[in-house]
């Protein structure tokens, strides 16, 4: 299997070979009439956008990662274009078949007490500003 990393740095030597990826679902499929893209991290903090076409049976991936949401680690299998004219010079891979490994789950998002604090002090000190600043006499009286 291969990293984001190692693909884009030896592109020259995947490009149109059938490579292993395996990485988390980012964000939102986006279907297509010809198939599906959807960004696929690694933890290198870079995505490989990932081309499922239409031909190609795809799971269902049932969480994408955000703020909440752990996603769903996928196995691809697919051709690596370093610069695919397909699509308008885009380094991805064409997927010819996609592997759900380990499914999504909810993340844990704890209220921060220390957060909480700040943000009513910085509340209070701009209330504060604001009752100074329209207490001033002729401030909104029309005089």
């Amino acid at each position: 299997m291969l990293s984001t990393t190692e693909l884009v740095e030896d592109s020259y030597k995947w490009d149109g070979q059938t490579v292993s990826f395996k990485g988390e679902v980012l964000q939102d499929l986006m279907a297509r009439k010809d198939g599906t893209w959807m960004n696929l991290s690694d933890d290198n903090n870079t995505a490989m956008g990932v081309f499922v076409p239409k031909d190609v049976p795809m799971p269902l991936i049932s969480h994408m990662e955000d703020y909440r949401t752990v996603g769903d680690v996928v196995l691809i299998t697919g051709v690596f274009y370093r610069v695919c004219v397909q699509h308008e010079g885009e380094t991805d891979i064409h997927a010819v078949s996609v592997t759900v490994l380990t499914p999504g789950s909810a993340k844990a998002n704890p209220i921060h007490p220390d957060r909480v604090v700040w943000f009513v002090v910085l509340a209070g000190l701009l209330g504060l500003v604001m009752w100074f600043y329209y207490r001033k006499p002729g401030r909104g009286t029309g005089h």
